[in-house]
């Protein structure tokens, strides 16, 4: 954030005449707007000056959310963090009462090799192909 000498004097219950001098004699660094005000950065004068005892309204940090708010929050996330888990619990049960998935080539067990194949034959023109090919031996 960059402030005129003045607002910088006001910030630090200085005198514009003190600013004015450490610039002067190099202990403070300034630069200079368009229309030709010094311009100090803050971090430029904490350095020189340290933190100010109070900041004002518009250089203030943003309130922190309140521990009672920030419990709340984190309550309704677990919540619906456990629903999910008991959700996906139950799919697991389901799946695991389903018989196994029956395979129409039995010679091929690698489960990899299916969908590769599926991926390369998106029209299913080979493993129709194939199923006639194999009907005519």
């Amino acid at each position: 954030m960059q402030l005129t000498i003045p607002k910088a004097a006001k910030l630090y219950g200085k005198h514009r005449s003190t600013i004015h001098r450490h610039i002067e004699s190099g202990r403070l660094s300034c630069g200079f707007r368009g229309d030709g005000t010094r311009i100090i950065e803050m971090a430029e004068l904490i350095r020189c000056y340290g933190e100010p005892e109070h900041l004002p309204d518009d250089m203030q940090p943003p309130a922190t959310p309140s521990q009672e708010d920030m419990q709340q929050a984190m309550l309704q996330a677990l919540q619906a963090m456990h629903q999910e888990l008991v959700a996906l619990r139950e799919e697991v049960a389901q799946l695991k009462q389903l018989p196994p998935p029956t395979n129409a080539d039995q010679g091929n067990q690698d489960p990899q090799a299916s969908v590769q194949e599926t991926d390369s034959d998106p029209h299913g023109l080979r493993s129709l192909a194939r199923s006639l090919y194999q009907d005519g031996s």
